[in-house]
């Protein structure tokens, strides 16, 4: 007997270890298309594990794109059907034109059932008949600051626009840091941080927003002027290099301590703390609200729908991208994004507990402000040359000071007033 079980256990160890081999061969592999490159570490350590442990007939690779080369190569991949199996989408008129090409795979009320009907406009066609992406997060917009530069030049958090002024005033004086890092390399922060994610406070909110969409309002109307007026005050207090600066450079530049305040949102939390990490200079940041005219007023914030993810119509694995996206909608998927990727908060209606101190208090400020999104996010951008790229044109030449306020609340005015889908 004991002879027979040494025979008998390296063979069923064998075998054992053969069925696994074959089992990982024969997994489908699902490619996940994104613009997250900064989330590449969360996906590949925490994310995908997750869900390879409950699905281990399917794999997961998560292959981010460059931000800003995203939506040319994914339409091009797409169209000559080489693109993943799953992909990021991005909300409003970015994901319905790759809708609108037939090149996302409808979604079922029951994928969709834990998801509220405001969750889903983002990803929902005109009509309101089909959602071809599930929500997954909104990003909530804030500026983050240095609290030991802060503490050294005795300075308070900015509530009003000319405390904002003063404390940048107050830094440049001191001649240590940059008191601004904000760069107009990359073109988009001028437009998706400064312009949509200050602006608010200033034009109203939603209601100014509606009424661009429903032609009572223009943007040389006095409250977008005020705007760009703000940013044209900005230049003196940007890096000498500004220019030639990208994000990337902004995002090391505040993270190594070399900046006051960063300008930004919550999707940068997670990746300022590693990135200062490794650079060895962990710094203490907060965040404050974007400022308001005055300290009586209602505050307006910018609490945008970020992505969804959708199934590619093409895809060759089409049982297992619905596995993913029914776990994606799961509450075990909202809590672990949560917590992993810090400042994308869960689009779900599924309870979700907010773990991080700078998340939880951006969180907070939705019960004291209005919310709004992105102000062109919304069929703005269905216009040719594209509202979203003639806004990075002008508000980055505003801030550069090469256009007057006027001259870009004309400009802009001129391609709102092409586009046939708001007659």
């Amino acid at each position: 007997m004991a002879a027979l079980r040494r025979v008998l256990l390296p063979m069923l160890v064998l075998a054992c270890w053969m069925l696994s081999f074959s089992s990982t061969l024969n997994a489908q592999e699902l490619v996940i298309e994104s613009w997250r490159k900064d989330d590449q570490i969360f996906w590949d350590r925490v994310i995908i594990p997750a869900f390879q442990r409950k699905h281990p007939g399917i794999r997961l690779k998560f292959a981010p794109e460059e931000a800003l080369l995203y939506d040319g190569r994914l339409y091009s991949r797409l169209s000559t059907r080489v693109a993943g199996d799953v992909v990021f989408c991005r909300p409003f008129d970015g994901g319905l034109r790759l809708n609108d090409k037939g090149f996302l795979q409808a979604l079922t009320e029951k994928e969709l059932e834990n998801f509220s009907a405001d969750s889903r406009r983002a990803w929902t066609t005109d009509d309101g008949k089909t959602t071809y992406c599930l929500p997954v997060a909104y990003v909530i917009h804030g500026i983050f600051y240095n609290k030991q530069i802060f503490r050294q030049l005795q300075l308070e958090p900015p509530q009003t626009l000319t405390e904002f002024m003063d404390r940048l005033k107050k830094v440049a004086n001191a001649g240590q840091t940059t008191p601004l890092a904000l760069g107009t390399a990359d073109m988009w922060e001028s437009t998706q941080v400064i312009f949509t994610g200050m602006g608010p406070n200033f034009w109203g909110g939603e209601k100014a927003r509606l009424g661009l969409l429903n032609g009572t309002k223009k943007f040389t109307d006095p409250e977008f002027l005020k705007v760009w007026r703000m940013m044209s005050q900005f230049k003196p207090y940007m890096h000498p290099k500004q220019r030639e600066m990208s994000n990337s450079d902004m995002q090391v530049l505040f993270a190594t301590g070399n900046a006051a305040i960063y300008p930004t949102g919550s999707w940068d939390i997670d990746f300022l703390r590693s990135t200062s990490f490794a650079y060895k200079k962990q710094i203490d940041m907060g965040v404050f609200k974007p400022p308001v005219e005055n300290k009586n007023q209602q505050c307006h914030l910018s609490v945008h729908p970020d992505f969804g993810i959708g199934i590619n119509k093409n895809t060759r694995h089409p049982e297992a991208a619905r596995k993913f996206i029914e776990w994606l909608a799961s509450a075990e998927f909202a809590q672990l994004m949560t917590d992993t990727l810090s400042g994308f908060f869960s689009m779900s209606k599924h309870h979700v507990a907010v773990n991080d101190p700078l998340g939880q208090e951006m969180m907070n400020w939705r019960k004291e402000c209005d919310d709004t999104i992105r102000i062109n996010a919304e069929k703005l951008n269905r216009v040719w040359p594209s509202m979203e790229e003639e806004l990075w044109y002008a508000n980055v030449k505003v801030l550069n000071q090469e256009m007057t306020p006027e001259q870009a609340g004309q400009y802009i005015q001129r391609i709102q007033e092409k586009n046939a889908y708001l007659k």
